[in-house]
């Protein structure tokens, strides 16, 4: 395994003698997977339980006996090998390179136990889940950048997000297409997790395809993720709600009139020209979405307007036997939560409801929510806003013959 442990015993030597330099290396992330060999990671343990004296240093004379009485002092190779390590790099000089050596090793471990894990995947989805858990874990062995932000730039970023929303006008986010409801929630903002609540065949599917409608016409690169109808089924949906034509016409063409073959046409006109994306596949898990969002983002400069989710109780779990249900639905949602605040768009899915009226398989989709809308027969009723009103029922129902509410 790649290791480097002249850079281990410079960290923990380092570490030993200056106690802002162990600190900032618990903040740059310095863990014990840094250290490859087992002596160096039971001294790395010990050292951060241990108090230092007036100097600001690890004392041997105490720090040694302390192993012992916990039995750890052979297993650490002896009180020879501490004092090796305590002597190993006293200035603290090349501190910086060490560390970063370190983490490099760390990272290639992780690739090598990751390509080991790849090549035993058992389908693609479980390679697609095990890629992104080795990407996520190589980023976090190698990331040097700061996690947080301090006063300045915090406030830096409020002030220009906010000068932002004050030139937008009243609509700070992307418009729904229902200007009742962008009245209460302000539109579609980036970063939000949008859930449609309904029982089966109540308007779910219709209701996230008239948001993706209308951010079509504004110009927004869209994803759709239909787990459920095949991409046929979603361009005819929204070809539908575009043109204002009878759903009926689209599912049986012999009965459209001129005018509805022209509306058809302009509306097909339209969407070849959008920047929309579809994908039907069947079997899709988050993170084979995740990896499909990143790819349309990066095909767009960066850019993506909206993504669609179309349901979450149907997302494939990749480890099938592993979790429950609640928890499979919940890591669905939380997952979906996590990708609208990684590409910084407003991500929509839906969710089945109980004879109750309540998310079904999982309170953690209310939790992870930051709208939460229900279909009922009365209309569209606020059932979560961050910043908005609950429990207000706007009278929008489901047109189905023109696949929209109105």
């Amino acid at each position: 395994m790649p290791s480097n442990e002249s850079a281990e015993k410079s960290v923990l030597s380092t570490m030993m003698h200056h106690p802002n330099l162990h600190k900032q290396a618990m903040a740059d992330g310095i863990d014990l997977e840094c250290f490859w060999f087992p002596t160096n990671q039971i001294i790395f343990e010990a050292i951060k339980d241990t108090e230092r004296d007036a100097n600001g240093e690890i004392d041997l004379a105490t720090f040694v006996p302390r192993l012992n009485d916990l039995g750890l002092l052979e297993r650490a190779g002896g009180a020879s090998s501490i004092v090796d390590v305590f002597t190993h790099n006293v200035t603290g000089s090349g501190w910086t390179i060490w560390l970063e050596t370190l983490k490099e090793m760390k990272g290639r471990r992780i690739g090598v136990v990751g390509s080991r894990s790849l090549s035993e995947a058992s389908d693609s989805a479980e390679a697609i889940e095990t890629a992104k858990n080795i990407i996520e874990a190589l980023t976090g062995a190698v990331e040097t950048k700061s996690r947080t932000q301090n006063a300045k730039q915090a406030v830096g970023v409020f002030f220009d997000t906010f000068k932002a929303d004050h030139a937008a006008g009243d609509l700070v986010g992307m418009s729904t297409g229902l200007p009742e409801l962008d009245e209460i929630s302000g539109g579609l903002k980036g970063g939000q997790l949008w859930v449609v609540g309904a029982k089966p065949s109540r308007g779910k599917s219709v209701l996230m395809i008239q948001f993706a409608k209308e951010a079509i016409e504004q110009g927004k690169v869209v994803g759709i993720f239909s787990l459920e109808m095949t991409t046929h089924e979603v361009v005819s949906r929204l070809i539908c709600c575009m043109a204002r034509v009878d759903y009926g016409v689209l599912t049986t063409p012999k009965s459209a009139s001129k005018s509805d073959l022209d509306k058809i046409k302009r509306a097909c006109e339209t969407l070849a020209e959008s920047k929309l994306y579809i994908d039907s596949s069947a079997n899709q898990t988050m993170a084979s979405i995740e990896a499909e969002c990143q790819r349309i983002k990066d095909l767009n400069d960066g850019q993506i307007g909206l993504v669609v989710i179309d349901y979450l109780q149907i997302i494939r779990s990749p480890n099938k036997s592993s979790k429950s249900r609640e928890e499979e639905v919940a890591h669905s949602s939380g997952s979906c939560k996590q990708l609208a605040k990684h590409l910084s768009c407003p991500v929509v899915t839906a969710t089945q409801l109980n004879e109750q009226n309540q998310t079904r398989e999982s309170r953690a989709i209310e939790q992870d929510a930051d709208s939460l809308l229900f279909i009922c027969d009365d209309g569209i009723k606020i059932g979560k806003m961050r910043n908005g009103k609950r429990d207000t029922v706007m009278r929008l129902l489901l047109n189905g013959s023109r696949q929209r509410f109105e």
